[in-house]
Order: structure tokens, then C-alpha cells, then sequence
């Protein structure tokens, strides 16, 4: 034990902890992020289609089920990426 007092052991192991701890938070930053997008999109689609603005809900909810997936993909890819 006396050997780990006078090495960078202690600091390399606070810095990985703190490291992953901020990776962990931005990640959820970002993955509520993404969902609070996603679901104003709904919103909006299901507005304007309520509104009489058939075209353009429509519209929005044909983008959004071409590019959710994408999205989707991207994030797990990262998380893949980010643990190994």
C-alpha cells in the first residue's frame, strides 16, 4: 500500500472515474435531448394535421419516420464505439 502514495496510480483512476462519469451525463444530455426533439416534432405533425394542414403533418411525419431510424442507428453505433 505504501508503494500506491508515491505513484500517479490514485490520480489516473480519479481522473478515468471522473471521465466516465461526465461521458455517462452528456450522453443522457444528449439522448433526452434527441427525445424531447422527436417528441415536438410529433406534436407539431399531429397539430397541423388536427389544423387542416393535411400536407405539411404529413410531410413532417413521413421526414420524421425516414429519419428517426438514422438517428437511432447513429446512436447506437456511438454507444458501441464509446465502449469498445
Amino acid at each position: 500500500m505504501g508503494m500506491l502514495k508515491n505513484n500517479a496510480v490514485p490520480a489516473l483512476i480519479a481522473f478515468l472515474i471522473v471521465g466516465l462519469v461526465i461521458t455517462v451525463l452528456f450522453m443522457l444530455k444528449g439522448l433526452l435531448l434527441q427525445l424531447i426533439g422527436a417528441a415536438l416534432i410529433i406534436v407539431a405533425a399531429v397539430f397541423c394535421i388536427l389544423c387542416g394542414l393535411y400536407l405539411f403533418g404529413y410531410i413532417l411525419l413521413g421526414v420524421l419516420g425516414i429519419v428517426a431510424p438514422i438517428i437511432g442507428l447513429l446512436l447506437i453505433m456511438g454507444i458501441f464505439i464509446w465502449i469498445f
